[in-house]
C-alpha cells in the first residue's frame, strides 16, 4: 500500500475512513450546507461482509458541493434476477457452472455479473466463451472460441 499526497491534502483537504454518508443536509432554501455521515466498521452478515454503523457516532461535515464517486457494487437485485429464479454467489454475484450457465436453464453468465468487478479484457474473454457456450448449448456444437474458463483466473 503506497500513502499518496496530492494537492488536495497539501491545501487542508481531510482524509476520512471507514464512514458513510447517511444524508444530505439542506438550508432550508434548496442549498446543500453538509453531509450527514456515520463511522462504519466491516462485519459479516449473512456470510457477507457488510459495514455497519457504529453506534452514536453519526457526525456532520460541512460543505456546499459533492461530486459522487461509485464503483461497481454487483448486479442490481430485483427485477430481472428475481424474475428468472437465478441463484447468487457468497458475493452476490449470479452463480455459473463450468459451462457459463447459471442455474436456470438458458440463461448463461459472463463479466462482471458472475465474476465480479473486473477488467474489460475478462469480460471480453468471457463474452467470447460464453457466446460459444450458448452456441453450444443451441446447436449441439460449436466452432466459435473459448479463451477462458469461470474458473481462469482468481476472483478479487
Amino acid at each position: 500500500m503506497v500513502y499518496r499526497v496530492s494537492s488536495a491534502h497539501e491545501e487542508g483537504g481531510e482524509r476520512l475512513y471507514s464512514v458513510n454518508t447517511v444524508e444530505f443536509c439542506g438550508d432550508g432554501n434548496g442549498n446543500l450546507r453538509a453531509l450527514k455521515a456515520v463511522e462504519v466498521e466491516s462485519k459479516m452478515v449473512d456470510g457477507r461482509p457488510t459495514f455497519v454503523p457504529v453506534e452514536n457516532s453519526e457526525f456532520e461535515i460541512e460543505c456546499d458541493l459533492v461530486f459522487l464517486a461509485m464503483g461497481f457494487v454487483g448486479p442490481e437485485k430485483g427485477g430481472l434476477i428475481d424474475q428468472l429464479g437465478v441463484d447468487l454467489n457468497e458475493r452476490g454475484n449470479i452463480s455459473r457452472d463450468d459451462n457459463w450457465s447459471s442455474n436456470v436453464d438458458g440463461v448463461f453468465v459472463a463479466g462482471d455479473m458472475g465474476r465480479g468487478q473486473s477488467l474489460i479484457v475478462w469480460a471480453i474473454a468471457e463474452g467470447r466463451s460464453a457466446a460459444a457456450a450458448v452456441d453450444n448449448w443451441l446447436m449441439g456444437e460449436t466452432l466459435l472460441p473459448s479463451p477462458v474458463r469461470p474458473t481462469d483466473a482468481p476472483l478479487r
